[in-house]
């Protein structure tokens, strides 16, 4: 599961992805799981402003449509 936000998301912002990603990873913590292998299973990515303003998007929610053309994004979720 790749989890990918903006930091300052306007609808969203970035909390909520960082509580489920920190819940999710206790869950997998609980039934044994190293680090390593939770970083194989899950990814949070928070977007900073600069990501979005280099490639010419003023907001974030809005702009998250990037991420489908990232590549390290995609190559980590067709790599799986």
């Amino acid at each position: 599961m790749y989890l990918v936000v903006g930091e300052d998301d306007e609808y969203y912002g970035s909390r909520p992805f960082r509580e489920a990603y920190e819940s999710i990873c206790q869950r997998y913590r609980d039934e044994g799981l190293s680090g390593e292998e939770i970083d194989g299973l899950l990814v949070l990515d928070v977007k900073a402003a600069e990501y979005f303003s280099d490639r010419g998007i003023t907001v974030q929610h809005g702009g998250g449509g990037l991420f489908a053309r990232d590549e390290e994004i995609m190559g980590w979720l067709f790599s799986k």
